[in-house]
């Protein structure tokens, strides 16, 4: 093999782990977070493997875009949301053609889980900022004791669409089970950005135009597969996924070379790394605390729907303020022609 080859095969090993390891950090807030479903590690790795398209899909928008920032970030967060409910499954199509749905899991899938648990922390790591970091993984451990707590409803723990998906019954986590739960996909969180320190973050994401060309394909077809379940499938997917592809483009500023890649694209401080126990201690903690006051079933409605309805709110606002941003930003200076000032043909001087 050729030392071009080599260098190839090196470069696509490294791209194909920095996409299955960010897909497993961002499985666990989008599956682990929201339903507890098994807490075996092989059926997270049947999750990363799915999830890896669609994270895919985002880094390779937030680099061919140049994203950088909170507003980047906030503008790359529907695709992740799009394609996780509206590729895999039909879930935001089922509400029918509003944006409800679409909002409620661009939030979820998008700011929580890549926003968030990928490059929020990312961001603590390679700054040094452990106070920030403990304070995010604190706040992320609330918010998932609280939402899980919300399982017990008569109306989840015996949905027949989440018994079929979970392949049984589903099983309410007693406050030490879940304890063991919480900790472990904290230690897989903790074991994930740690591999993404040994040199696996790229600068760029450029996948190869064969991968590009089967990215598309699969979306393609799947859409296509879920329009026979729900009629308006594909003309709201392209309709969500070309709104937001024309704001990227839009937002577009020539000569950029900046974004959240590139901006990340640093050592990380690996003790910081044990700033992520307050997530499982505070998830544990939450859980056993409400389970022990043992909240009465209308309680944990207001819960549940006031999760959703402030998630969806708050994505509406921010994706409101990020377009805005990013298509009132100035543009850059276009330099006047330089006019020739001899040699040239019909110079009169």
């Amino acid at each position: 093999m050729t030392a071009t080859a080599s260098r190839r095969v090196l470069a696509a090993g490294r791209l194909i782990a920095f996409v299955l390891v960010t897909a497993a950090i961002v499985a666990v807030s989008s599956e682990r977070m929201f339903w507890y479903w098994s807490t075996s590690l092989s059926d997270h790795l049947i999750v990363t493997l799915a999830y890896s398209p669609a994270i895919a899909g985002v880094l390779w928008a937030i680099s061919r875009h140049h994203l950088a920032g909170v507003t980047g970030l906030v503008l790359a967060a529907p695709l992740m949301g799009y394609y996780v409910e509206g590729v895999f499954t039909p879930i935001v199509y089922t509400g029918g053609p509003t944006p409800l749905f679409p909002l409620w899991f661009a939030a979820w899938h998008g700011v929580l889980s890549v926003g968030l648990l990928l490059c929020a922390i990312r961001w603590c790591l390679v700054t040094g900022r452990a106070s920030s970091l403990a304070a995010l993984s604190a706040g992320l451990g609330v918010f998932w004791g609280l939402w899980s707590i919300t399982l017990t409803l008569p109306e989840n723990v015996n949905d027949p669409e989440l018994i079929a998906d979970h392949g049984g019954a589903l099983t309410v986590l007693d406050p030490l089970a879940f304890t063991g739960y919480a900790v472990l996909f904290t230690l897989v969180v903790m074991a994930g950005h740690a591999l993404l320190g040994l040199g696996l973050w790229p600068a760029r994401f450029d996948p190869p135009r064969w991968a590009r060309w089967l990215w598309m394909l699969y979306t393609a077809v799947m859409v296509i597969a879920w329009t026979f379940v729900v009629p308006w499938a594909a003309p709201m997917f392209v309709v969500l996924m070309a709104a937001q592809f024309w704001v990227l483009r839009r937002s577009e500023r020539p000569g950029a070379h900046r974004s959240i890649l590139v901006d990340l694209d640093r050592p990380i401080r690996w003790p910081l790394l044990a700033a992520l126990t307050p997530m499982a201690a505070l998830a544990a903690a939450t859980y056993a605390l409400l389970w022990w006051v043992d909240l009465s079933n209308d309680v944990l409605r207001v819960i549940f729907y006031g999760v959703i309805a402030v998630q969806t709110l708050a994505m509406a606002a921010a994706l409101a303020w990020a377009v805005r941003r990013a298509l009132r930003a100035p543009q850059p200076p276009v330099a006047p022609p330089v006019r020739p000032t001899g040699g040239s043909i019909g110079s009169t001087g």
